[in-house]
């Protein structure tokens, strides 16, 4: 029995766990005791030990090294019109929008008001939803798939269930009844595409660097709206989660997905070919 699945129990005090996990990750630790702490903990975890960028002594505590960016000149980008993965992680869903605007992904029906709140749902007509799940042993930061601007921001309070594949029900219908964080995008031509960062247990924060208010306390319902838009560029940091959890992109269906459901994907790297007309 998977003892994880008691966290799912309806009546477990997620939030305070959550607290408490966030907590601890942010204890200081003393700079003789980090090297041997954190390369053991990385071996534990099965982080790729060497994107960890700079000495390990420098990492005051174990949120530093769970959130680190990449090192200098890591990824460089491929040339092309590929958009590139947000995130690292198993793409754990790769699904379409009906002709009536409903999801189903993972076995769990969404309407898009559910998952796209904000905007305007008619132009999600045709397009794909690739969920990207982040395991503890990922790379934690975000990455703009291609270039952009960030039009609006909708926050969504919620639970902090677990979105381990595993641990998932279809009942727990994490990406609506989560808390999550929504930005609306539109890439230089016009085309709009979304982005949904989902919160989880232990992962109560999500960070973005153009905005370093979006997702901090008070955490209620809300909508804003970016004039002039920020601009970023293909493969450009977008932000990161305080631990693990799940990034879902919504992208024109005309795109070619280069990756399966049940592959892993890493972000900076090709996830969606250019449109048919494009290739041919």
């Amino acid at each position: 029995m998977d003892l994880r699945k008691a966290f799912t129990a309806p009546g477990i005090p997620r939030r305070l766990i959550s607290k408490g996990a966030g907590l601890l990750g942010r204890c200081p630790v003393p700079r003789f005791l980090r090297s041997g702490l954190w390369s053991f903990l990385g071996s534990r975890l099965g982080l790729d030990m060497e994107e960890v960028p700079g000495n390990l002594r420098d990492y005051r505590n174990f949120l530093a090294l769970f959130t680190r960016p990449l090192p200098k000149g890591a990824r460089p980008l491929p040339n092309g019109n590929t958009w590139l993965s947000p995130a690292d992680g198993k793409i754990v869903a790769a699904t379409r929008v009906s002709s009536e605007g409903t999801w189903l992904i993972k076995g769990t029906p969404y309407t898009s008001r559910e998952l796209v709140p904000g905007g305007d749902i008619r132009l999600l007509a045709g397009y794909q939803a690739l969920q990207i799940y982040l395991a503890p042993h990922n790379y934690h930061r975000y990455h703009a798939p291609c270039d952009l601007t960030i039009e609006e921001a909708v926050t969504e309070p919620g639970d902090l269930q677990p979105v381990d594949p595993g641990l998932v029900r279809r009942s727990m219908r994490v990406l609506a009844t989560n808390k999550r964080i929504l930005l609306h995008c539109r890439t230089p031509d016009g085309t709009p595409l979304s982005m949904l960062f989902v919160g989880a247990l232990n992962v109560g924060g999500m960070r973005f660097l153009h905005d370093r208010t979006l997702g901090q306390k008070p955490f209620i319902q809300g909508r804003r709206i970016y004039e002039p838009a920020p601009v970023i560029k293909r493969g450009d940091e977008l932000g990161w989660f305080e631990f693990g959890s799940t990034v879902v992109l919504f992208a024109p269906g005309q795109r070619l997905s280069l990756k399966s459901e049940g592959e892993t994907c890493r972000a900076r790297e090709p996830l969606l070919a250019g449109t048919l007309s494009e290739t041919n």
